[in-house]
């Protein structure tokens, strides 16, 4: 079981090269893992930094990707279709999609890995502020709006989940198939996978995180990324209705971790 850990790459200069040592370092006990940069529109040294980290030898190779356009959902398309294109062992491989802050450190990671071995079912986790043993540590007004968001993202497409905006472990067969799916590029797109995930009964398992001191200023501005992200749902919701009733199939798995 190898991990693609896929990270955007927006004006991370003050942090990157710090984060992905770390990262490589965690990384060097799962044989066949790499780090993907999808650097997108940045207007710092990012991008050049990103390629001085993809020069250096290690056991844990970094590959520096870049997209003209800035947004999360560029960067994680970005990477996904990559780790598509240069992996055929689909089945052994698990994508993660964070952010180049590491906002959960490796607590996400730490719960993953007893569902990420053979013979599991599930084929897509989440690190979840909303898991009931999570220790999360931000503003009223950030953790208001993200409530907000859970209920309408219940009420208006009937998702189960309860942090589509957390960490993703997904199983690359999987992403396969998903990719094909989401047309946003923005902070809806982690929103618009998990929606395609629930509509299609994938099993899915939340997990506890531990929130990090912010490494630096925040780019989510919660009501206006949220009043942009209800849009997107609603244009989702009429696509493609709301997601069915749980499936069978997935009813001995548990919802959280």
């Amino acid at each position: 079981m190898a991990l693609i850990y896929v990270l955007p790459v927006h004006n991370e200069a003050a942090i990157l090269a710090r984060n992905v040592e770390n990262l490589r370092w965690t990384l060097d006990a799962f044989a066949g893992s790499r780090i993907l940069l999808a650097e997108n529109g940045s207007r710092d040294s990012s991008l050049a930094i990103a390629r001085e980290l993809a020069a250096q030898p290690g056991s844990v190779p970094v590959q520096a990707l870049t997209i003209a356009s800035a947004g999360i959902g560029h960067a994680y398309d970005l990477g996904i279709r990559q780790a598509l294109a240069d992996i055929t062992d689909t089945t052994e491989h698990w994508l993660v999609l964070t952010a180049a802050d590491l906002p959960f450190g490796f607590s996400d990671l730490s719960h993953a890995v007893p569902f990420l071995g053979p013979g599991q079912t599930a084929s897509l986790l989440m690190g979840s502020k909303a898991h009931p043993r999570s220790q999360v540590h931000v503003s009223p007004e950030r953790a208001l709006a993200s409530q907000v968001y859970r209920a309408l993202r219940r009420i208006v497409a009937g998702m189960r989940s309860g942090d589509s905006q957390g960490s993703i472990f997904l199983r690359l067969d999987m992403a396969s198939l998903l990719v094909q799916l989401i047309e946003s590029r923005d902070f809806f797109y982690s929103t618009e996978l998990v929606f395609h995930a629930e509509r299609l009964g994938l099993p899915i398992v939340e997990l506890p995180v531990v929130v990090q001191p912010e490494q630096r200023e925040s780019t989510v501005r919660p009501w206006r990324h949220g009043i942009s992200m209800l849009r997107s749902l609603l244009r989702q919701v009429h696509r493609w209705g709301r997601v069915p009733g749980r499936p069978k199939d997935s009813s001995s798995l548990p919802r959280f971790a």
